[in-house]
C-alpha cells in the first residue's frame, strides 16, 4: 500500500508542477525518471483516481488524448493547433449572470496558433 501512495504522490506532484497539461504518456515518462519501475497502467490508474478525487482535472481537446491539469482554480486554455501546446489563460469572461441557475464550474478553450508557430 505504501508503494501506491508514493506513486500517487509522485504523479500528483508531476501534474501540479506542470504547466503544459501533460498526457498520461508524458506523466509516465517523467515519473520513470524518479521511479524507474513504475508502470504505465499504474500511472493511468492513479490519474483516474486523482481526477475522481478532484485533486486534478482531465481535459480533452478534440480527438487528442486527455491531458491533465493541476490548476484547479477558474481559468481558460489556449490550444495551438500547429504544435499542440496548451497554455493557461486567466479568466477573461468572469462569472456569468444566469438568473435561477447556479454555476459551479465552466470551461472555455481558445484554438489557434501560438506566437512561436505564427512567427515560423
Amino acid at each position: 500500500m505504501e508503494r501506491t501512495s508514493r506513486q500517487r504522490s509522485l504523479i500528483l506532484e508531476i501534474v501540479r508542477n506542470s504547466r503544459n497539461h501533460p498526457t498520461a504518456e508524458a506523466v509516465y515518462a517523467e515519473a520513470r525518471k524518479l521511479m524507474p519501475n513504475i508502470s504505465l497502467g499504474t500511472v493511468y490508474r492513479n490519474l483516474r483516481q486523482l481526477t475522481t478525487a478532484g485533486s486534478i482535472r482531465a481535459v480533452s481537446f478534440g480527438s487528442e488524448p486527455d491531458r491533465f491539469d493541476g490548476m484547479l482554480d477558474a481559468h481558460e486554455h489556449f490550444v495551438c493547433l500547429t504544435c499542440g501546446t496548451v497554455y493557461d489563460i486567466q479568466p477573461t469572461l468572469g462569472h456569468p449572470h444566469l438568473p435561477g441557475k447556479t454555476v459551479t464550474n465552466y470551461r472555455l478553450d481558445y484554438f489557434g496558433s501560438c506566437e512561436a508557430c505564427t512567427n515560423k
